[in-house]
């Protein structure tokens, strides 16, 4: 889902039509391409040893700098290999490193211009601990704003669909990291805010969606790469306050989830939640150190997975019965 039709640079809305797929393919089957051919692969390749050996080459250039060279280089890759020869798999790997090489940059130029924030050798300890978290939430700032020109910068000249949600996805993963790290004690609000930047990406999702809602254009990839985001921002904090001490209430959110997936016709939401509704299944049917249990619980839920699959067109039909037509007028069809 990397490779759209890639608009003119003046184009500020993606709505040129995907490029032909399975031609039976139906809608609801989510059709999405991270390769177009093993060409993909050798280029990825190639390009990983390219960047590995400007990166050996500069290593003696400031940081800062090498991250300039690197984010250079994957522009130009891109400039190549995914705005004229639209190509999926390097579409990915490029916007990753890309938006990476920005946020490096922010990161490592709060390090190079503020190495000690003028402490000198005999600062008192609380005024050395009042410096290093400043230093260290100058730095998270300066790689948010590394993130957010990269995000950018690559979307309006690219337009490949995963863009803003591995933008914001580099946020949010920087977030988590600097709470865990240094901030134990902020874990639960953390949590919260999570579900909350979740359901907001879940509803603007809903809006590329529905602008979209027969999946002939760009826009319902852009969908499905929030649609992925969301879910994991919202889903994982959950379950974490469910599981292990309520496994039905985390089966019965799950069965929510699963009535929620018909109706957008998504399963990001089902997919972030497999391993949580099999630990709580296991938790309520295992009374024994029986080591088939977990074998019984993995047919049982892929079973289960395989016949919704199967039968997924006449499921979400009934669910959307249960939708205001409003609603559903706006929803896949």
């Amino acid at each position: 889902m990397t490779t759209p039709e890639f608009p003119p640079p003046q184009s500020a809305v993606p709505d040129m039509p995907l490029p032909p797929s399975q031609p039976q393919q139906r809608i609801d089957d989510e059709p999405m391409r991270l390769i177009t051919s093993f060409n993909d692969v050798f280029v990825v390749v190639a390009s990983a040893l390219l960047v590995f050996g400007t990166v050996w080459l500069t290593h003696s250039l400031p940081p800062w700098l090498t991250a300039w060279v690197c984010a250079a280089l994957f522009w130009g890759l891109s400039e190549m290999f995914v705005r004229r020869r639209r190509m999926a798999l390097p579409a990915l790997v490029y916007c990753f490193g890309f938006i990476a090489a920005f946020a490096s940059v922010g990161f490592i130029g709060i390090q190079a211009a503020a190495p000690g924030f003028g402490l000198g050798e005999h600062a008192p300890p609380d005024a050395e601990g009042l410096t290093l978290r400043t230093h260290v939430l100058l730095s998270l700032f300066a790689s948010y704003a590394g993130i957010g020109v990269g995000t950018v910068l690559y979307w309006r000249r690219f337009r490949v669909p995963v863009t803003l949600a591995m933008g914001i996805g580099g946020a949010v993963f920087l977030t988590w990291l600097f709470v865990v790290i240094l901030g134990h004690n902020l874990v639960g609000a953390m949590s919260v805010v999570s579900i909350v930047a979740g359901l907001a990406i879940f509803v603007w999702a809903l809006r590329w969606d529905a602008r979209d809602p027969q999946r002939t254009t760009v826009r319902s990839d852009v969908a499905f790469w929030l649609h992925l985001l969301a879910a994991c921002m919202v889903t994982h904090p959950i379950f974490w306050a469910l599981m292990p001490d309520h496994s039905v209430a985390a089966i019965a959110f799950f069965l929510l989830l699963t009535a929620i997936s018909l109706a957008i016709d998504r399963r990001a939401l089902m997919m972030s939640s497999l391993l949580y509704v099999m630990t709580a299944m296991l938790n309520l049917l295992v009374t024994s150190e029986d080591t088939r249990a977990l074998a019984v619980v993995a047919i049982v839920v892929g079973g289960a997975l395989l016949l919704l699959s199967a039968f997924w067109h006449p499921s979400r039909a009934a669910v959307l019965k249960l939708v205001p037509a409003g609603w559903r007028a706006r929803l896949p069809h």
